[in-house]
């Protein structure tokens, strides 16, 4: 009994208007493949590769890896592929010697684990997918380590200090050999005092000589101590002309004696090269009572540009005297000079 009712429910669903459900099938499937195609996005990126050296300490050195360098194949999203930066990515695979020569080749096939940097994304492909990494007798050389070079411009003169002079290099014998130990340094990064005004200590990462792979440095890095002095100086803006500040329609005007101050500015003394002369004005305030038989002195207000690095401004001569202003049309514009 209950065998023909399953049966009757296939004929209904497969066989009762099939034609029509084949073709709807076939146009959920194309609509399906066609929605894919365009939100699945590829992109092909070139992605170094890195080998950790798994054979005994000291029993063998890496000699070359072939090729540098793999093409992955990555499949995903616009946004997931897009999120992907290419300087992220690296391929680090493991090998060992195997044979009883030192002089050996080890075949390493790489797979999608080895891809480092790829979260939502797929990897479809890896070209080449084997590595061949060649071995050979270890040797360690000793080498001086160059002086680290600056990068931008600090506010104040650099000086370094570090104990770190020398370092050992150890890695193929057929790679080292090549190299004059009298004249080849070991590098290192690049310390970027772009804007630094404070003294500070940064570790730099020593990097090999040359286009030497697969060598270790020991010691991987060093600590150095940057200290940044800065000389305070004094530059002086000449014949600043004067203004007089006051309300539109005050019952008093005046004219200053004299009309134009000089200006000291003190600061850093590699800031004070970029002060302009339209960086500074100067001006007084004509709010005052006027008293007759009175020398009407009042104080000079220095204004400089905002963000103008220094450290103080002062008016040569710091106080101006007003003299007032008669028979003046309220009507004409004010300006700094006698009648």
């Amino acid at each position: 009994m209950h065998l023909n009712k399953f049966k009757t429910v296939l004929h209904i669903l497969f066989l009762n208007n099939g034609y029509w459900k084949l073709l709807a099938l076939v146009i959920a499937i194309l609509v399906y493949f066609s929605i894919r195609s365009d939100i699945s996005h590829m992109k092909v990126i070139s992605v170094p590769v890195e080998v950790n050296n798994d054979s005994g300490a000291g029993d063998a050195a890496i000699w070359s890896v072939e090729p540098r360098s793999v093409q992955v194949k990555i499949r995903g999203s616009y946004n997931d592929i897009s999120a992907i930066a290419d300087s992220s990515l690296n391929c680090t695979i493991r090998a060992r010697q195997k044979s009883n020569s030192i002089l050996d080749t080890v075949k390493v096939k790489v797979r999608a684990k080895n891809i480092q940097g790829v979260r939502d994304a797929r990897i479809v492909k890896i070209e080449p997918s084997v590595i061949d990494v060649k071995f050979d007798f270890p040797v360690s050389i000793p080498l001086a380590v160059a002086v680290p070079s600056l990068e931008g411009v600090a506010r104040g003169s650099v000086k370094l200090k570090y104990d770190v002079t020398n370092a050992v290099v150890t890695g193929s014998r057929r790679l080292l050999k090549s190299f004059d130990v009298d004249n080849t340094r070991i590098q290192c990064e690049a310390i970027n005092v772009e804007g630094r005004l404070e003294s500070y200590t940064t570790r730099l990462r020593l990097i090999p000589p040359g286009n030497a792979v697969n060598v270790t440095i020991e010691p991987p890095d060093m600590v150095v101590d940057v200290f940044i002095s800065s000389k305070n100086a004094t530059t002086k803006i000449e014949h600043v002309p004067l203004s007089v500040s006051q309300p539109t329609g005050a019952a008093n005007r005046w004219f200053t004696e004299p009309q134009f101050v000089d200006v000291e500015v003190n600061g850093r003394s590699e800031l004070l090269k970029s002060v302009k002369f339209s960086d500074i004005m100067v001006s007084v305030d004509g709010n005052i009572p006027l008293v007759p038989g009175l020398t009407n002195e009042v104080p000079v207000i220095v204004h400089v540009r905002q963000g103008l690095e220094i450290d103080s401004v002062k008016s040569l001569p710091e106080t101006v005297n007003l003299i007032p202003i008669v028979d003046l049309n309220p009507a004409e514009p004010i300006t700094n000079k006698k009648p």
